[in-house]
């Protein structure tokens, strides 16, 4: 297992962990600021700041957690794939595309 893909599941889990907590400054901290969000190929945000509201939007939910199901292989290594599923649970397989200073860049999700 190379070391970038460790470096990602490790980025990943502290990513998770920070939702949950509902920490917004650990979470984006690993978002670059022209970060894009998809889901099921549609734009949901464009920047590390459209998608700081939307995360703290699902704050305003007490209880919103999700959880880290597995880590799913790829074969590049400037990405992770994984599953993550949310707290009414539905479950979404999540792409991250790290850029070369190691933040992620793009975010796809596929319902």
């Amino acid at each position: 297992m190379s070391s970038s893909l460790e470096q990602h599941k490790k980025i990943i889990e502290s990513m998770t962990k920070a939702l949950n907590d509902q920490n917004i400054d650990e979470f984006l901290k690993y978002i670059d600021d022209n970060c894009q969000v998809k889901r099921d190929g549609e734009s949901l945000s464009r920047s590390k700041d459209e998608l700081k509201k939307q995360t703290e939007q699902r704050f305003l939910d007490p209880n919103y957690q999700h959880s880290l199901v597995e880590f799913l292989p790829t074969e590049d290594s400037d990405r992770i794939r994984f599953i993550v599923e949310h707290k009414d649970k539905k479950r979404y397989e999540q792409t991250c595309i790290f850029t070369k200073e190691g933040k992620i860049g793009e975010v796809s999700l596929t319902s």
